[in-house]
């Protein structure tokens, strides 16, 4: 159990709410009725002892069953002989309330509650929570990776829950947890396939947060939590709008037998685009790649051992410091890799499908990103704009302008410093306001998107002087 310096405030709202039907459960059986095991006049609810055999419970490995020392039993065995690891044991401490109960905030009774920082062994059957051979966090008899299992902490919240955000109560949240479920195999999918251990597999098409932190996949950068984006995961799964496709380029007369380049474009649901070429088994060197006849980068092959490799990486949005942005359309484009004016090899980059009947994923809807822009000083304070795009399966397949409370009249859009229309502003009764729409595939009238915009600067300016400036939203 990882001790923290904090509770959550998530966590004592979940502690007062179950505590108060705990405290319910006692007052329903008030008169006499409350569970007293040892019939010393403390309800085992609350009992530090529940069968008075001098072992308290937080030590006791059969809290409800023993030889009493004194009392109205003294010198009987009272209670039962099932152990509190004994999957036959539903109340650990006989309190009344089953340990996988709504109301069940300490399950062996040990006075700590179940969610507690404190909490170590939550079912008091000596082995820790977080240990390799606990295999039954809250002693309900459904294992912890049990398709059964559905709240593998015990403290009354369901691991789908979008309140849960600590599934195996190890006072961890599951967005920083490196191992969310606490079975010991970590989040990586290749040692997990069921990260959050809700039951469902990483790629059970029902599966739509496999890391189980309330943030679903397609929106997610890292689906399983394993510290590894999901563009660069060998082992992510993706979604029904999540794309990779890949190609080899055909050799030209310079390359040697054997020798290739793959061309990956790789298009994630937030909105995320990812160019990758990768060359083996021709002479180190550098080689220039060039897409739609400009060129974009350089190929550096190298030697290692009795292999050459090399590869490049284009990224739209935030980039790592060995990437180059993605700030150009590569879908569909001719791309060459050449050294000393020879093309070693040339093809064309992928497209990804049309957008369905309807546009949007599978589902029939796009995934929408909205961001507003930065006001220039001096405007009023009604005065706004916001840029907007939605996400399908072919990627961005709309991107949007709207401006308001500003004067009358056009207003010049331009996305990374290129010119890309006009926003007609016109004065409303109730506001000014205009828009500028574009479509990857547009309808009559309608402004093809033909251009990339994901993560790329905007700005909104009217006779040379700036109004508004910002980002695209999505990509990161």
């Amino acid at each position: 159990m990882k001790l923290k310096s904090f509770i959550r405030p998530k966590a004592g709202l979940k502690l007062l709410a179950a505590a108060t039907l705990g405290l319910s459960a006692v007052n329903a059986r008030a008169g006499g009725s409350a569970p007293d095991l040892d019939g010393d006049g403390v309800p085992n609810i609350v009992d530090p002892d529940v069968d008075n055999d001098g072992i308290p419970n937080a030590l006791d490995e059969n809290v409800d069953g023993g030889i009493a020392r004194n009392g109205p039993h003294a010198g009987r065995y009272i209670g039962d002989h099932v152990n509190n690891d004994n999957p036959a044991e539903k109340d650990i401490d006989d309190d009344g309330l089953a340990d996988d109960s709504l109301g069940e905030t300490d399950i062996d009774g040990d006075s700590k509650t179940d969610d507690s920082a404190w909490e170590s062994d939550t079912d008091g059957d000596g082995r820790g929570d977080s240990k390799p051979a606990e295999r039954d966090m809250d002693g309900d008899g459904r294992l912890d990776d049990d398709s059964s299992e559905d709240d593998i902490d015990g403290d009354s919240l369901d691991d789908d829950d979008f309140l849960e955000d600590d599934i195996d109560g190890d006072m961890s949240s599951d967005s920083l947890d490196d191992d969310i479920d606490g079975d010991s195999r970590g989040n990586r999918v290749a040692d997990d396939d069921d990260v959050d251990g809700d039951g469902r597999s990483n790629d059970d098409d029902d599966e739509h947060d496999d890391d189980g932190d309330g943030e679903h996949d397609r929106d997610d950068d890292d689906d399983n939590n394993d510290g590894i984006e999901d563009h660069d995961d060998d082992d992510h799964h993706n979604e029904a709008d999540e794309i990779e496709q890949s190609v080899d380029l055909t050799p030209g007369p310079a390359a040697p037998a054997g020798s290739s380049v793959e061309v990956e474009l790789q298009s994630m649901a937030s909105g995320k685009r990812e160019l990758k070429i990768r060359g083996e088994d021709f002479p180190a060197g550098n080689y220039s790649v060039v897409i739609a006849g400009v060129a974009r980068g350089t190929l550096v092959m190298a030697r290692d051992d009795d292999e050459t490799d090399g590869s490049l990486e284009f990224e739209t949005g935030s980039i790592d410091d060995d990437e180059l942005p993605l700030d150009f359309v590569a879908a569909g484009q001719a791309i060459s890799v050449i050294q000393g004016g020879v093309t070693w090899f040339s093809g064309m980059i992928p497209t990804p499908p049309p957008p369905p009947a309807g546009g949007g994923d599978p589902d029939g809807h796009d995934h929408t990103f909205i961001q507003l822009l930065d006001r220039a000083s001096g405007l009023p304070a009604e005065a706004k704009a916001e840029a907007e795009i939605d996400v399908g399966v072919a990627g961005v397949v709309l991107f949007e302008v709207e401006i308001e409370g500003v004067p009358a009249g056009s207003y010049d859009v331009t996305i990374d410093g290129t010119f890309r229309g006009t926003v007609a502003v016109v004065a409303y009764p109730e506001r000014t306001r205009g828009e500028l729409r574009f479509e990857a595939a547009p309808g009559a009238g309608e402004i093809l998107l033909d251009f990339p915009v994901i993560g790329l600067p905007v700005t909104i300016s009217r006779g040379g002087t700036l109004f508004f400036s910002g980002t695209v939203p999505g990509g990161e």
